[in-house]
């Protein structure tokens, strides 16, 4: 058990580190990120962001500190009346350490603090492809230190990856099902 906390912490300051250094930094504007970002070494967040009908996030958080991972999903409402959509909420989940341990030996191997995104343009490189589609969500991978946040996002990855496959995009997918994969169901409210 000790050696899985090592080889967990040793990938751990490697990301970090490779995060710090990033050239492509953002800002975090969410208030939950930054208490997360706070109260954390590592954070790593997949977001799924509406913004077509009902504008809402809905993320999936890993959150590291102290050799311990702790999960979340957390909803944020978007809408300008807040009865017109889901009540913003945040929720613990269930999680798998070596998972987490897991995950995070993936994205430091597989070096995701590279992956640039699309930024709303250029979905298809492959210019002989015509893949079209309106309306649908965008999604964004956060990897949040406690001096760095890098945060590619792709619109409709999984539609244009299945039309016009693409290295990065197909990492960045790959991610977040891990993600996805691990952050179970809601135990309890906070």
């Amino acid at each position: 058990m000790a050696g899985l906390n090592l080889g967990c912490s040793a990938q751990k300051t490697s990301l970090i580190s490779n995060i710090d250094a990033s050239g492509d930094k953002q800002p975090i504007e969410d208030s939950v990120l930054q208490k997360m970002r706070a109260e954390n070494d590592l954070v790593i967040a997949f977001a799924v962001e509406n913004f077509a009908w009902v504008k809402s996030i809905d993320y999936r958080i890993l959150a590291h500190h102290n050799n311990e991972w702790k999960g979340y999903l957390y909803h944020k409402n978007l809408m300008q009346n807040a009865a017109a959509g889901s009540p913003t909420s945040m929720h613990t989940v269930t999680i798998d350490n070596a998972a987490c341990d897991s995950l995070l030996n993936y994205i430091t191997e597989k070096k995701a603090w590279g992956i640039k995104g699309d930024s709303g343009n250029g979905f298809c490189a492959d210019g002989s492809k015509h893949c079209n589609i309106n309306d649908a969500s965008g999604s964004r991978l956060w990897i949040i230190t406690k001096n760095a946040a890098i945060s590619p996002s792709y619109y409709a990855p999984d539609f244009y990856e299945g039309c016009c496959p693409e290295q990065q995009r197909g990492l960045f997918l790959s991610i977040t099902k891990k993600i996805t994969s691990i952050a179970g169901e809601k135990e309890e409210t906070e």
